[in-house]
């Protein structure tokens, strides 16, 4: 049903902020951005997003959706490869798991962005799938200890066609924006707004010391999540 996949991939983007690291490797999974863990780190989260059925489009309407909750994990392969998995509740509609992939094909360094290539929803047919490049570089690297002063990090992506969510067109084209850790020093505040083609992204981190999970919230259009995460390291 058309209608089930719409609303189980609106579940899967709106996966927010995923940690406020110092450096915020790996802070949005809203949208497709160059942000990944690294070899040997996986990030585990759970959301809470409400439904607001005014914004959705009439056929998707008469679901009577009020809610999603999903659980997500991240996990390092390598420095240059992450897989990951969203499993999706929708209230009404039941359970699904989706699957993205992405690598590193430039690291960033002090003049050149990350570049990574990825695929949203890769456990389905081929055409059911999106794909997409995405850049993102931080303007104000700390540099000789621990960051005192804001970060900010900038995001940009080109995208193929996804209209499954609410039949909308989202990621196809340019799309991207802005994240800033506002305090790098304990605890850690950080803000984001992005916008995916369709609706503008928001949402604010909140980490209370180094080693605790990170708690959050925001915006996605007309609706609003919670949410809290944590990344361990194998290494």
């Amino acid at each position: 049903m058309r209608g089930t996949r719409a609303v189980v991939l609106l579940a899967s983007l709106l996966l927010v902020l995923a940690c406020a690291g110092a450096v915020m490797a790996a802070d949005i999974v809203t949208v497709p951005t160059a942000n990944q863990v690294k070899a040997g780190e996986v990030d585990l989260a759970v959301y809470y997003v409400d439904v607001d059925r005014d914004s959705l489009i009439p056929p998707i309407r008469p679901l009577g959706i009020d809610y999603v909750r999903f659980q997500t994990i991240y996990v390092g392969v390598t420095d240059k490869l992450e897989i990951d998995a969203h499993r999706c509740d929708v209230d009404v509609l039941g359970v699904e798991t989706i699957w993205n992939a992405t690598y590193v094909v430039q690291d960033e360094d002090a003049t050149r962005p990350v570049i990574v290539i990825g695929g949203r929803d890769l456990g389905r047919a081929y055409d059911s799938a999106s794909y997409f490049v995405s850049a993102a570089k931080t303007l104000n690297p700390p540099v000789g200890g621990p960051p005192t002063e804001p970060i900010f990090r900038l995001h940009l992506s080109v995208g193929t066609e996804d209209n499954t969510l609410f039949a909308e067109e989202r990621h196809e084209g340019l799309f991207g924006g802005v994240q800033v850790l506002m305090r790098p020093a304990d605890p850690q505040i950080g803000l984001v707004a992005l916008h995916d083609g369709q609706d503008l992204i928001t949402g604010v981190t909140y980490t209370p010391k180094p080693g605790w999970p990170t708690f959050k919230g925001g915006t996605f259009g007309g609706h609003w999540w919670v949410g809290v995460n944590k990344t361990y390291n194998s290494k």
